[in-house]
């Protein structure tokens, strides 16, 4: 019996390595598909990389069949407007916005801006914002002008 329970231990042991490792964590950067356009790749970089917005953290999901970065950032809705107008420049970019209500507990906290690039999306940036973010006044928000339905 001690046996069983020893090869039990050492299954869910390997399970919950195998599950972190389909996430990992990355710095100021984006794991782009390798025949991804440079030229794209440096003008998402040139946003994500300045030092003028706050970044908390960043992960890359290697989940099928969406794999995908998020990095978190911080600050006011001065900093927000200036990252969203500098993504909104980016040649041959979509800009898709996502409102949630993030979490501030004791298992997460949620940074009052992320941006995700997903591969299966190459064209398309999607920031969410974090309507429960403190300090970020969303009545200051320049949001963009989105196209009326035809």
């Amino acid at each position: 019996m001690k046996n069983k329970h020893i090869g039990f231990t050492i299954s869910l042991l390997f399970l919950s390595v195998s599950t972190f490792a389909l996430s990992t964590p990355i710095g100021r950067d984006i794991d782009f598909p390798k025949d991804y356009d440079p030229q794209k790749a440096q003008a998402i970089r040139k946003v994500i990389q300045d030092e003028k917005f706050k970044f908390v953290e960043g992960i890359v999901s290697h989940w099928p069949p969406d794999f995908g970065t998020r990095l978190s950032f911080e600050g006011d809705a001065q900093s927000l407007n200036l990252f969203l107008a500098a993504l909104r420049k980016i040649s041959g970019m979509s800009l898709r916005m996502v409102l949630y209500r993030g979490r501030n507990d004791e298992l997460r906290r949620d940074s009052p801006w992320q941006l995700d690039f997903s591969q299966a999306r190459p064209n398309q940036l999607t920031v969410y914002l974090n309507l429960n973010a403190t300090g970020l006044d969303f009545e200051k928000l320049s949001l963009p002008e989105w196209p009326s339905p035809q």
